[in-house]
């Protein structure tokens, strides 16, 4: 048994070890770690709040938020996202590489939320989220196979 604890033990940390993507410096020749999960853009500072939706334009219109304040996203430098979708709140991690960002899985609670609710189409957009660019002070978000834009600001 006490074998067995260790082998599992020692293959844990192998694994670990092993997913450690390292990198050539090109003027030092020095390994650089490269296995940030993330990056600070899109990242909140705690004083500066969160990201609240305002709407998705899509390519046969625009569905606008009808309360901003309740569909929220805060990116922490941890690579971890907190989301506040209508009457529920969520975590979950975001991974960032230049353009390319990926949100989830979010874990929610499951409240039933209201009607007149956009929490599904929240979810469902926030999941599809494939891209992400800042246009002025506004944080725009693609979604995969050009299915829209989703826009939030502070």
């Amino acid at each position: 048994m006490k074998n067995t604890r260790v082998l599992v033990w020692l293959a844990a940390v192998l694994i670990a070890a092993g997913c450690a993507k390292k990198k050539q410096n090109a003027d030092t020749g020095a390994a650089a770690d490269t296995t940030q999960i993330g990056t600070a853009a899109p990242a909140d500072s705690a004083d500066r709040g969160p990201w609240r939706w305002i709407a998705t334009v899509t390519p046969t219109g625009r569905v606008a938020c009808n309360n901003p304040d309740m569909y929220t996203l805060t990116f922490l430098p941890d690579s971890t996202v907190r989301v506040l979708i209508d009457c529920n709140r969520g975590s979950g991690r975001y991974h960032v590489d230049g353009e390319s960002i990926r949100i989830g899985p979010i874990a929610t609670t499951r409240m039933m939320c209201p009607p007149g609710s956009m929490d599904a189409t929240f979810g469902k957009q926030i999941d599809a989220a494939r891209v992400w660019f800042m246009q002025g002070d506004t944080l725009m978000l693609d979604l995969m196979v050009d299915s829209g834009t989703m826009r939030f600001v502070r």
